[in-house]
């Protein structure tokens, strides 16, 4: 017979009922027997006891309206209740809160967004809709842009920090002939003209390694047939994770805290976004920076290769 799973609604073979795993997710399934028999009824008791008392009046309900139905089970970004998080909805899943800034307002919009993605990942990108793209990108681009700017700006102190010194040393030279004024001017002009060019292009390059970083990762996807749902599901996994790169505004190691961040949410959220076991989603994120190594590892053996034939090179020189 043929079975679905309630997740990731990929259909398989089975010939048994009962709890067994979905081989496209390994989530947990129960089959239950259409032809089993149903339970007994409990039988009364025999005793000699006293007859079991009448059941007790519903509690009154004074002159209020009468109760109506039960209210239905939470959903969308709300509190996550007592017994997990909800299963994934059955149309195309919730709007993001950042996708509905026209009513819950810019700012507060960002940040809820902000904190689903970066804490709670798995139950973000399980229950987001990945069209439209635009609001995942928009809220990327942002992110980075804003770590860039007050990266910018803390690289611009410490610039003015290494200039003093480097004026100090220039002044003791000036009995060499050396005017410290002509170098200050050309520091300063230099600095100012790379910050604010730097400043300006940060929101076109973020714009432009959201769509990079996407198109790889979902090349590997494909390459490992992990990618059911298409890439606007992988467009709005790095678009919504891309916001973590706001952390890069954090002095010393800010870029490297977002850069580990994004990868961790990166490998949660592909695998919810697409329906794909973990494995599949971290071999699309890491195979990029594998590559990276290999090809460092391969450039360094050629330089090493090509220095040992030159003329005169019998083999690496010994200090």
């Amino acid at each position: 017979m043929i079975a679905r799973c309630a997740r990731c609604q990929q259909t398989f073979p089975t010939d048994r009922f009962g709890v067994q795993k979905c081989p496209h997710c390994g989530a947990e399934i129960h089959l239950a027997d259409p032809n089993a028999p149903p339970p007994p009824p409990a039988a009364p008791s025999q005793g000699w006891g006293v007859p079991p008392p009448p059941p007790a009046a519903p509690p009154s309900q004074g002159w209020g309206p009468p109760p109506g139905p039960p209210p239905p089970p939470p959903t969308g970004w709300g509190p996550v209740p007592p017994g997990g998080a909800p299963p994934p909805p059955a149309g195309d899943g919730e709007s993001a809160p950042f996708a509905d800034r026209a009513r819950l307002g810019f700012v507060a919009s960002w940040i809820q967004t902000f904190k689903l993605a970066a804490f709670e990942p798995a139950r973000f990108f399980r229950l987001v809709r990945p069209t439209p793209t635009g609001s995942a990108v928009l809220f990327g681009v942002i992110g980075s842009t804003l770590g860039a700017w007050v990266s910018l700006v803390f690289s611009y102190f410490t610039a003015a920090a290494s200039f003093g010194a480097m004026e100090q040393l220039l002044r003791r030279m000036e009995d060499q002939g050396v005017d410290p004024r002509a170098f200050s001017w050309v520091f300063e002009r230099a600095t100012g003209a790379t910050l604010a060019l730097q400043a300006l292009v940060a929101p076109l390059a973020a714009l432009v390694g959201i769509y990079v970083v996407a198109g790889i990762l979902h090349l590997v996807l494909l390459a490992l047939r992990g990618a059911p749902r298409g890439f606007d599901a992988t467009l709005t996994v790095v678009g919504y994770g891309y916001g973590i790169y706001v952390l890069t505004a954090l002095p010393m190691c800010g870029g490297l805290v977002a850069v580990v961040w994004f990868a961790v949410v990166a490998i949660i959220g592909l695998a919810e976004a697409q329906r794909i076991p973990n494995w599949k989603s971290a071999l699309a994120v890491f195979s990029p920076f594998l590559l990276a190594c290999l090809c460092a590892c391969l450039g360094t053996l050629g330089f090493y290769h090509w220095f040992s034939n030159l003329p005169g090179k019998s083999g690496p020189t010994s200090l």
